[in-house]
Parts: C-alpha cells; sequence; structure tokens
C-alpha cells in the first residue's frame, strides 16, 4: 500500500561532537487515508537522525541550507528504502562519512525539496526484502564466496583479502532495483564491495609501494606474480567501477561508461533497470567464483 510521510520541522543537534547532525521528525500515514477521519490514528510518528562527519561537510563545500537539503535527501531515501522492505522502525540513524558516501556528493541540492513540513509521496513495491528468491540464492551466493575466499587467502597470508567498509552495502545485493535511482544506489554498493581490498597485505605480497596503483591493479599484479590466468577476473571488476562512474556520480560520457555497458550486455540508456542489476550481480559472482578458484591454486 502505498504511503505518504509528512516531514516536521528539522531539529538540529548540538551534541558536542565535531559532526552536523540533524533529526527529520515525520509523520507516516496509507495515502488513501489522506484527508477521512481515520488518518490521524491511523498515522505513525517517526523521525531520522542523519549525521555528517566534518570531513565530509568540508569535502561537500556546502552552505548551511544546502547541506541540510543533501543530508535530507539522505535520510529520505533511506526511509524509504526501509520502509519498503518493511523494516522501518521509530527512530532511525544514518551516519555518512567519506567512508561511505560518494564524491563529489551526487546530489544536487538545487533539486532537493526544503525538508521543513515536505512531503513525500512513497510507493510500494509489495516486495519485502528477501522474497525475491533469485536475487536471494545470488545474494547468499556472493556473501558465500567472499567469505570463502577470505578464509583460503588467511590461511595462505593470515590476513584476509577482501574487507568492507559498511557492512550494509551487502544488504543492496538482496534488493531489486525498479528505478534509475534503486540502480544508482545499489551499483555504489557493489562497486564499494568489488573494489574494498586490503590494500596493506597486497602492497607486501606484491612490493608495490605506489599509492597511485589500488586494489584492482594490486590484486591483478598479485594473481600475475603467482601465475594464475585473471582477464576475466580483473575486467569485470574493473568495469563494475566504471559503470558506478556514470550519471550522477560522474556523467556517461566518462571515460569506460559506455564499454562497461557493453561488457554486461547492459542496454544503454537502461530501461529495466531490474534485468541490468541482476546482471551485474551474476558477473560480481561469477568473478568471485573465479577468483576462489584462482587462489586454491596458489601455492604458500
Amino acid at each position: 500500500m502505498n504511503k505518504t510521510a509528512f516531514f516536521g520541522l528539522t531539529q538540529r543537534v548540538m551534541s558536542g561532537r565535531d559532526v552536523k547532525e540533524f533529526v527529520f521528525p515525520f509523520r507516516l500515514v496509507d495515502t488513501g487515508l489522506i484527508g477521512t477521519p481515520d488518518e490521524k490514528n491511523r498515522s505513525s510518528h517517526h523521525k531520522i537522525t542523519v549525521v555528517v562527519s566534518r570531513t565530509l561537510a568540508s569535502c561537500w563545500r556546502f552552505t548551511d541550507d544546502q547541506r541540510h537539503r543533501v543530508m535530507f535527501e539522505y535520510g529520505k531515501r533511506h526511509i524509504i528504502q526501509k520502509l519498503r522492505d518493511g523494516t522501518l522502525r521509530e527512530s532511525e540513524e544514518l551516519d555518512l562519512n567519506t567512508s561511505n558516501v560518494d564524491l563529489p556528493c551526487p546530489f544536487d541540492p538545487e533539486r532537493i525539496e526544503n525538508p521543513n513540513n515536505a512531503v513525500v509521496k512513497i510507493e510500494s513495491t509489495d516486495m519485502k526484502i528477501m522474497e525475491d528468491s533469485t536475487l536471494l540464492q545470488i545474494a547468499s551466493a556472493i556473501i558465500d564466496t567472499r567469505d570463502n575466499i577470505n578464509a583460503l587467502f588467511n590461511d595462505k597470508h593470515e590476513e584476509k583479502l577482501i574487507v568492507l567498509i559498511e557492512e550494509r552495502d551487502l544488504l543492496q545485493f538482496f534488493r531489486n532495483a525498479e528505478s534509475r535511482e534503486d540502480f544508482v544506489y545499489r551499483l555504489c554498493a557493489l562497486a564499494n564491495a568489488a573494489t574494498q581490498m586490503n590494500l596493506q597485505c597486497l602492497r607486501r605480497l606484491t612490493q608495490i609501494e605506489d599509492t597511485q596503483i589500488k586494489s584492482i591493479q594490486l590484486l591483478e599484479a598479485y594473481l600475475n606474480k603467482s601465475g594464475i590466468p585473471n582477464q576475466q577476473i580483473i575486467e569485470t571488476l574493473r568495469n563494475i567501477n566504471k559503470m558506478r562512474q556514470g550519471y550522477p556520480i560522474h556523467g556517461d560520457r566518462a571515460k569506460g561508461v559506455l564499454d562497461a555497458h557493453r561488457y554486461f550486455g547492459v542496454q544503454y540508456p537502461i530501461e529495466d533497470y531490474s534485468v541490468a542489476w541482476n546482471k551485474l550481480l551474476s558477473s560480481y559472482l561469477e568473478a568471485l567464483q573465479q577468483l576462489l578458484d584462482a587462489i586454491k591454486k596458489i601455492s604458500i
């Protein structure tokens, strides 16, 4: 059933912490009940606290009003996803910093409504998290394969290969992408998962100290040094990262974006975001399975 969120006045929190913090209170009601005698008693009251680190706030270079609107946009999207998952609580909190937010900021503050007394209509997808059996199987296999890779790598080098800064990124693998906004959000999480590796360990194993050489290139050097064929593994990871460079993160004219669409067999411009998302997830799982097989062949 479709819902409507009626936001109140934003509350700024002065906690003494070195952060920017706002509380966005809102009332939630079935859209069909608006204007009826039942509306008041059938409404539920919630709030979401959005916290932005000092470093991230500095990187954004926004005015106070622009930052307020961008924080609201992040909070609003968090609420919508939690509502669709069936996991929305009375009180939610979202902590944003440079490790879990893409830079530059993907949102244009001038296109975000004033949070004070904003009204947001939320369309129901009628499907809660993990009700899609296909996504459930793929997501579960991804997590299992990542764990197996880390177990084997740790056995050989006493450290994990794959690291994760934001645990909730993995939750995105269980969700479908039914809109461009969904797809962009899921893709950012997938690119994080595909590129976040143990850089310190890989530098030690490859003896590459150049900080301009990052995770995927270091993994390629590690596999090459071990004599393991790795072209498809590396190309898949690289193209996932290239897909993320498209609009609105940078732009579809960014280098490699259209090539990445062709690599995954994803139509450009994307018309069916659900199909595109499933293709990307399946390709990532295949790359992980190939990486697992490769690490099995590496002698200590």
